[in-house]
């Protein structure tokens, strides 16, 4: 075998245990070892306090929990409620997350797309600085729009129904004309959403996140590829 072969198989060796590492490194997330709040917010911290954002936090037993897509629409933009959906859908659409700038300034500068709407686009701009669009199902059947953490959402797809973190009423801006056909399909409001991340926590952990989502997947990528690395030396006697 000449060393432009062995050379490809090597590479596609390479190739293959980045893509595995890489699907790690999107799936695993390890905010879901975040501490819960052990104080949870109720309506009188929030009106003490309204220019503060409580998305995301613990919700008290006075925030209001609705149960339907009627009850969703008519609150005002700002509201906080919370919700105890009965099971989630994936919408493949992605927002850049609030406190992500846009553009990159270090060596050439480069821009980050509001919203990503196909998954190699994510995977040119970078997993961490997105997160996904998702549709909630509520106690009586209906949907909404809404966006959650990744641990959130794999808890409700197991079928816990526990109430959620408390979640702001929000427009889905630029990404409502992305989001209107699937939302369509379960007849649900494009253009607001229950927003239900705590972007204060995410955007000052999202280092130390970024390290052990990396160096977890780099650990993945050298367990995928030392294996097929020697498969191929024995198979196809290539020397490593």
């Amino acid at each position: 075998m000449d060393d432009f072969r062995k050379k490809t198989i090597l590479v596609c060796a390479a190739i293959a245990a980045f893509m595995v590492a890489f699907l790690f490194y999107v799936w695993f997330q390890p905010e879901a070892f975040r501490n819960a709040e052990t104080e949870p917010v109720g309506m009188d911290e929030i009106e003490a306090d309204p220019t503060k954002s409580y998305a995301g936090r613990t919700a008290g037993e006075d925030i209001p929990l609705i149960a339907s897509a009627a009850a969703f629409e008519e609150l005002w933009e700002g509201d906080y409620v919370t919700v105890s959906p009965k099971s989630v859908v994936r919408t493949g659409i992605y927002g850049r997350k609030p406190w992500v700038k846009a553009s990159n300034y270090s060596g050439r500068r480069r821009r980050k797309r509001e919203i990503i709407d196909d998954m190699s686009g994510l995977l040119a701009y970078g997993a961490e600085d997105y997160r996904e669009y998702c549709l909630i199902e509520l106690e009586d059947s209906s949907y909404i729009l809404a966006q959650l953490t990744v641990p959130h959402q794999r808890a409700i797809a197991k079928g816990d129904t526990a109430v959620m973190t408390i979640g702001e009423k929000k427009t889905s801006g630029r990404a409502s004309a992305a989001l209107e056909e699937i939302c369509g399909e379960y007849d649900a409001e494009s253009g607001c959403l229950l927003y239900m991340v705590d972007d204060e926590w995410d955007e000052s952990h999202s280092f130390t996140l970024f390290i052990v989502r990396y160096g977890a997947a780099a650990v993945v990528f050298f367990i995928v590829a030392i294996p097929l690395f020697m498969a191929a030396s024995k198979i196809f006697r290539i020397p490593i």
